[in-house]
């Protein structure tokens, strides 16, 4: 019979294996987005920006640091709070992964590592869509808070709040004034779903 004491380090590695299984995943299929949008298109438009998939790989390196040198983490001593804390860390880290697989998938060929307006460029709205106007940073941001709830670490917190949800907002703003130059509903999917976070609809259409 599993000794308490073993019982918690199994609890403690099934909850904490989400993290590295789940950013395995996000990972491949940000390749196989790279690996499908070499293929050249006609380019309407396109908007560099500092914001991008090596400015998040470093975010994704400062995080995985902090947690690697416990910089940041509080030690809970109460193990049912300990563990209602990792695992709703645990479910936004797998419910993050799924969003963004499934917003990269629906995105197709529409995504590139730059804001870009295609010739050929959809606008999508539908799935994960649905759910925030720019899922694939929205799942990111989740992860980071499930990461930083697994690993009781404060400072992964402050850092997704104050360094990464700005950057993420600044990136998809500039996404925003390509689409909504292109497509004339933009501006009523803006008004239906919010930008980073999902939310009721608002009176009188307001956009955030």
């Amino acid at each position: 019979m599993a000794t308490p004491i073993e019982v918690t380090t199994i609890v403690d590695f099934v909850l904490r294996s989400t993290s590295p299984i789940t950013t395995t995943i996000v990972l491949a299929a940000v390749v196989r987005n790279f690996v499908l949008s070499q293929k050249s298109r006609p380019v309407l438009g396109r908007s560099p920006s500092v914001v991008a998939t090596g400015s998040m790989m470093a975010f994704f390196i400062a995080v995985y640091l902090l947690i690697k040198g416990h910089a940041g983490t509080v030690p809970i001593l109460m193990p049912h709070l300990r563990y209602a804390l990792e695992a709703f860390g645990a479910v936004l880290m797998i419910g993050g992964c799924v969003v963004n697989v499934l917003g990269r998938y629906s995105l197709g060929q529409n995504w590139a590592d730059q804001a870009t307006l295609y010739s050929s460029q959809t606008l999508v709205t539908s799935g994960v869509f649905a759910i925030t106007r720019h899922p694939l940073y929205s799942s990111l941001v989740w992860m980071f808070y499930g990461s930083a709830l697994l690993y009781h670490n404060y400072a992964v917190t402050l850092a997704t709040t104050f360094i990464f949800i700005p950057a993420m907002y600044y990136r998809a703003a500039i996404e925003e004034r390509l689409l909504s130059a292109r497509f004339d509903d933009y501006r009523s999917y803006q008004n239906r779903v919010g930008r980073l976070f999902p939310r009721l609809a608002l009176r009188g259409g307001q956009n955030q």
